[in-house]
This record gives structure tokens, C-alpha cells and sequence, in this order.
């Protein structure tokens, strides 16, 4: 059941219906929080609710052990917790990517392996929710959270529907506290919801379903095309891949605040950033925070007396996590370690915790332009990584982008209707970009026709260049 289709929305009504009028409290909200969630995903991954069950009851268990140990035992129970939510992770996600290349090394010295693959099916979401447990673990061992909050809570705050199959992934703390109080219909919050959500319709069904038509057919045929077809097609795909995530994470936030719940912001206008530190700052922002705190920070400390070399080591291992996390196939760890290395002239210049100041002005300065197009190119160049299907793939698409014919036009066309669309969101975007999304005060003051006809206009876009909704790329990790 995806987010943008009718069923959510007639799920959603029933829901919101039950949470609001039959929820006299906090406790009763809670509840209906939880059974949504999980008919949510059963809708998904029905087969594999029972491992979400098991392993949320898991963790709870193991969370409270931790709680009321002291010293070794504390340890025990830490460790004991992590592994058996990497356990899952290793074998549902990695165990093949671990057995196929353990085959190709024997291979390479003659040996031959009788080691199988097995045919298992990846649960839904999570990546996602083992991140939020393995979170709730560590915060609870270094006293960040100071109370156990009941199992119906803790239920909740794992299980979430709007963010179990793509995120955020929140921080335990600040979730579980919207849980404590009853949640009040608010009008203010839910006209802010709405537009949150009808801007995330807007670029996933809009912008990145439609951009889609054309990378689809591009990527397989792209030994055919030239040198300049394969860049615009990369720089599609990177505008593609942020409108499908953010547009998620959009929908996500303004349901959320429909139920008056309050989740993390997941990007920052990152086709705005201007290096590589304000990209990875702006983009997907629940994670990179959640491993900056958990894994960069630990290894930062723990490698200091290298000084920059240890901050340089710090940031690929970091990184190597992140494209781990996104898939087991090399070209996702390609694609991190790759993203480590960006770091390092910033590292080296010492510049990669200083924080560039913006303009507020409506046009950008020459030096915005620059520092913005150089930084958006690199990571148009970098998400080849990210959408072949293998190395060989990746090799070959880069072959044919750094080829003589680059220098050609491109062999295929772009509609015009697309272009102008993309323009569009990102002029609308560049005007609210101080904003925690680009509608939510756009036209506040100018008058009421106004406002209502752009949103009346978006609406009209939506079902205009509607296409039969598909998944969200980031479902699949």
C-alpha cells in the first residue's frame, strides 16, 4: 500500500477517524497507532510481521536488562542486543553478497565452492527499523534516555507506518515523547500537514515518475548512446532519485503531523549544496546524523592522535557503512567509499566543519553558482553508482560519459514538459529554501486567491501528469 495511492488514503480516513474520536487517550491513540502500523506492513510484507514482532519484543526486552544492569553485565545485554539485530540484517541482506564473493575467491585459485545461494526475500523496511533499535540500544547504554517507556510505546515508535518502509529514522527520545500526551486535532497543523504532503505528491508523481519514463529506457540502452546523453541522463537520475526520497519523506512528515507527531526532517534542499560536507548535511539527514553519532563520532575519538589521516580514516569507514547500508552489492560500496574520499581536500584544507553562509538574496551570487553547480554535477556523476546494476555496468557508463562523443549533442530526447516542470520545482524550491519545505509559508503573504491558485495548480499537475503510481526507490533498502 503506498503512500500515494487510493488505498492509503482510504486507509488513512478510517485511521485518522478512529485516532481522533475514539482516541479519549494517549494510551487508546497509541493502540491505534499500533494496529494501523502493523496492517500497514502487512500490506507490504505480511509473511515477515512476525519478525518485526519478534524482534520489537526482542529489543524491548534486551533495552530494559541494559536499563537496570551496571558494569559487565550492562555490556553483556548491550552486545547481546546489537547482535542480534545485525543478525537479522547479516542474514536476510548480506548473507548471499557474502556467499557469492567467498565462491569467487575460491574460484580465483582454482577451488570450486558447493556453497549455494538461498533464495531469500528481503523484509520490507528493515534497514529502517533495525537502525531505530539499534538507536533505542545505545541511547538507553549511554543514558540518553532516561526512562523505559512502556511496550505499546516502544511498539509505536519502531513500527510507525508512515516511516517503517523508507524513514526518517528517528531518534527514540524525541518520538516517544509526542507518545506521553493525547494528541488534539489542530486546524493550523493539518492545513501544514496537507501542504507538506501535497508538495511530496507533487515531486514524486510529478517530477520523479515522469523523469522516470525517460532514465527507465535510457539505462537500458545506454551503450547506444553518447557520451552527453549518458551525463543528462546521470544528472535526471540524481533529480529523479532526490524528488522520489524527499518526496516520500514529505508525505511522511505531513501525515505525521495529521497526527499530530512530530518526526525528523530528512533533507534540506541538497541540489542546493555547495561541497561536499553541505551535501551530506542537506541530504537524507536521519541517517547521516544517526551515523555520524553512533559510528563517525566513537571512531573520530578513538582515532585523534592521527589528527587529519585519523579524521580521513573516520569518514571513509563511516562511509563505507553508509553504502553498505544501502545495498550488498560492490556498487553501493563503491558509491560510499568514493563519497569518504570527496571529503578529504576539505579535510586536509581543514574546512570540512565550517559551514557556508548563504545569500538570502533571490538570485545567487557567481560564487553560489560555481560552488553550487560543481558540487551538483560531482554528485549527479557519483549516483551512476547508485542506479546500475553492477560494476561492469558502472564501468561501461563511464566509459561512454568520458568519450570523445561527450562533446556531441545528445542521441536521445528530453520532452520539453519535463524540463519545464523540473524548472519549476527548483525555482519554487530556491525561493523557500530557508524554509522547512517549499510551500509551507510560499505566498503567506500575498493574497488568499493566490495562494489557493498555486495550490489549486499543483493539484491540477498531480493528476495531469499522473502515471500509475510505482514504488519509492528507497523502499527497496
Amino acid at each position: 500500500m503506498l503512500l500515494n495511492s487510493y488505498n492509503f488514503i482510504f486507509f488513512f480516513f478510517i485511521l485518522f477517524l478512529c485516532y481522533y474520536l475514539l482516541g479519549k487517550t494517549s494510551k487508546l491513540q497509541n493502540l491505534f497507532l499500533l494496529l494501523g502500523s502493523y496492517i500497514f506492513y502487512m500490506t507490504w510484507s505480511g509473511e515477515f510481521l512476525s519478525l518485526l514482532l519478534l524482534s520489537t519484543l526482542g529489543t524491548y526486552f534486551v533495552g530494559n536488562k541494559i536499563k537496570l544492569s551496571v558494569g559487565r553485565r550492562k555490556v553483556y545485554w548491550l552486545r547481546l542486543g546489537v547482535f542480534l539485530i545485525l543478525i537479522q540484517l547479516l542474514y536476510f541482506k548480506y548473507f548471499n553478497f557474502f556467499i557469492e564473493n567467498f565462491n569467487d575467491f575460491l574460484k580465483a585459485f582454482k577451488f570450486q565452492s558447493q556453497i549455494g545461494l538461498l533464495n531469500i526475500f528481503l523484509p520490507i523496511g528493515i534497514s529502517f527499523y533495525s537502525f531505530r533499535m539499534l538507536g533505542y540500544l545505545l541511547d538507553i547504554n549511554n543514558n540518553k534516555l532516561k526512562e523505559i517507556p512502556s511496550l505499546l510505546d516502544y511498539s509505536v515508535f519502531i513500527a510507525f507506518f508512515p516511516c517503517i518502509i523508507a524513514g526518517p529514522i528517528d531518534k527514540a527520545s524525541p518520538f516517544l515523547n509526542n507518545l506521553k500526551t493525547k494528541r488534539n486535532f489542530s486546524s493550523q497543523q493539518f492545513s501544514d500537514g496537507l501542504k507538506q504532503i501535497l508538495w511530496g505528491l507533487f515531486k514524486k508523481l510529478v517530477i520523479a515518475e515522469n523523469i522516470a519514463t525517460i532514465t527507465e529506457p535510457l539505462f537500458g540502452t545506454y551503450q547506444t548512446l553518447n557520451g552527453s546523453a549518458l551525463f543528462v541522463g546521470a544528472i535526471l537520475y540524481f533529480i529523479q532519485l532526490y524528488s522520489d526520497f524527499s518526496g516520500y519523506s514529505d508525505m511522511a512528515i505531513g501525515i505525521s503531523k495529521l497526527l499530530g507527531i512530530k518526526i525528523q526532517t530528512n533533507f534540506n534542499y541538497p541540489l542546493f549544496a555547495q561541497n561536499v560536507a553541505d551535501y551530506w548535511r542537506r541530504w537524507h539527514i536521519s541517517l547521516t546524523s544517526w551515523l555520524t553519532e553512533y559510528v563517525f563520532t566513537p571512531l573520530s575519538i578513538r582515532f585523534r592522535d592521527y589528527d587529519k589521516y585519523g579524521l580521513i580514516m573516520a569518514i571513509i569507514i563511516n562511509f563505507l557503512v553508509v553504502g553498505f547500508w544501502h545495498g550488498a552489492e560492490w556498487h553501493y560500496i563503491m558509491h560510499g567509499l568514493v563519497s569518504g574520499l570527496m571529503f578529504i581536500p576539505l579535510i586536509l584544507k581543514g574546512k570540512m566543519n565550517k559551514k557556508i553562509k548563504s545569500s538570502n538574496s533571490i538570485l545567487p551570487t557567481i560564487s553560489e553558482v560555481k560552488n553550487i553547480l560543481v558540487t551538483f554535477v560531482m554528485f549527479s556523476l557519483l549516483m551512476v553508482l547508485f542506479f546500475v546494476k553492477d560494476m561492469n555496468m558502472a564501468i561501461g557508463y563511464y566509459k561512454g560519459i568520458f568519450s570523445s562523443s561527450f562533446f556531441h549533442l545528445p542521441n536521445f530526447k528530453l520532452q520539453k514538459e519535463i524540463g519545464i516542470l523540473i524548472l519549476f520545482m527548483i525555482i519554487i524550491e530556491w525561493i523557500s529554501r530557508d524554509k522547512e519545505y517549499a510551500i509551507k509559508e510560499l505566498f503567506n503573504q500575498r493574497s488568499i486567491i493566490l495562494r489557493w491558485g498555486f495550490y489549486y495548480i499543483l493539484v491540477f499537475l498531480v493528476f495531469l501528469f499522473y502515471i500509475a503510481p510505482k514504488g519509492f526507490i528507497y523502499a527497496q533498502f
